[in-house]
């Protein structure tokens, strides 16, 4: 049975929430007395998790909002733009042996020269687009076997850091008032120097670290290991068992419909 919760939603959608809602439970623990530091952890934990599931959705919907505008900026999503030959990401070599792969493996029925691509590079792209979209969806159906475990992870990557960059204004609007809630409990007697803390290094890290960069090499890196995968997909022939031969059915049994 499928797991309704994989590794994808937990990664890519729920841990960003998780990310920028712990503020708000360090702001809220600066006003409980660390002598009850197991209200603290456990209730803390038990918001991270509700917050988290219930906010996952808008997540993804944030993130995939500025995946277009990123990709139109880069040239084209990176698993589309890696099969075109005036694309130097990957060397000339790999680059046409995955070309016959996807040739071999009947995704079409010819991949375009570099000087179709320079003609058309509209038709091209095309062509590529299909490649990208059945060697995606062809990962995902194998996530579970090597090399395509890499390939998942690497996508995990992409799309929390995709997803972090979506909701990054949400998420700074929120440690500056989570800054601000835990700083007045200095006014009631509180210590909350530990609060204080945390929330500065994810507001930092929301500053710093969250940007087009990141999501740009983590797109890369997931393309890459996509491409290097191309290889270990097998022929895909689907071998048909023979039908066993109907019995008639002895006196007293009723057929199965």
């Amino acid at each position: 049975m499928t797991s309704l919760i994989d590794r994808y939603v937990l990664g890519a959608r729920v841990a960003p929430v998780v990310v920028v809602s712990l503020s708000l439970v360090l702001a809220i623990s600066a006003w409980i007395p660390f002598s009850h530091w197991p209200m603290k952890l456990v209730g803390g934990t038990a918001l991270l998790g509700i917050v988290g599931f219930v906010l996952a959705q808008l997540t993804r919907d944030a993130g995939k909002a500025i995946e277009g505008p990123l990709w139109a900026s880069w040239g084209g999503a990176p698993s589309l733009r890696f099969f075109r030959h005036r694309d130097p990401s990957i060397p000339a070599g790999s680059k046409l042996a995955i070309h016959r792969r996807m040739v071999e493996l009947a995704v079409v029925d010819h991949m375009p020269s570099a000087e179709d691509e320079d003609a058309d590079p509209g038709q091209a792209d095309s062509v590529y687009r299909t490649c990208s979209d059945w060697l995606r969806r062809k990962a995902m159906e194998l996530k579970a076997k090597a090399p395509f475990d890499v390939v998942h992870s690497e996508n995990i990557a992409y799309g929390f850091c995709r997803n972090m960059l979506g909701i990054k204004r949400y998420g700074l609007a929120i440690e500056g008032a989570a800054a601000l809630i835990a700083a007045t409990a200095f006014f009631f007697g509180r210590q909350p120097f530990i609060e204080l803390g945390g929330i500065a290094l994810l507001g930092s890290y929301l500053l710093f670290g969250v940007n087009e960069g990141a999501v740009k090499r983590a797109a890369e890196n997931y393309a890459n290991r996509l491409m290097d995968s191309v290889q270990s997909i097998g022929p895909g022939k689907i071998t048909r068992s023979p039908k066993p031969k109907a019995k008639a059915p002895k006196a007293g049994e009723r057929s199965a419909v």
